[in-house]
């Protein structure tokens, strides 16, 4: 997975201009997927240039439950969801879904990396 920086975000989302060119055109041009254009774009619209910041977090098994239920309840997409909350990928938020629904809340607690000790 190649790793964008901010400075490169910003440069597409602000570069983009929807009266010359469709997102899934200008995404392709870019070499991008439109998708993740897509997502790039509602988080500039929500959060500014600091939305297009990386964001290395660990998750509580509670905030997990927060946005899951908020996307419930508000009936609003995956990737809207993962924009709102500042979620570095709306697959992300997919892979909570499915766990939850299998494992209920356990399954959402943090689990740790690496070897065991």
């Amino acid at each position: 997975m190649t790793k964008f920086t901010k400075d490169l975000k910003l440069t597409l989302v602000q570069g983009f201009n929807p009266k010359i060119i469709s997102q899934a055109e200008y995404a392709k041009q870019m070499h991008i997927t439109k998708a993740q254009f897509q997502y790039w774009l509602r988080l500039y619209e929500l959060h500014g240039e600091e939305g297009l910041h990386e964001v290395y977090t660990n998750y509580t098994a509670e905030f997990k439950l927060d946005v899951l239920n908020f996307m419930a309840q508000s009936g609003i997409s995956l990737m809207d969801t993962a924009a709102i909350f500042m979620v570095p990928s709306f697959t992300t938020v997919y892979q909570w879904k499915k766990q939850f629904e299998v494992g209920g809340l356990d399954a959402l607690e943090p689990k740790k990396k690496g070897r065991p000790s």
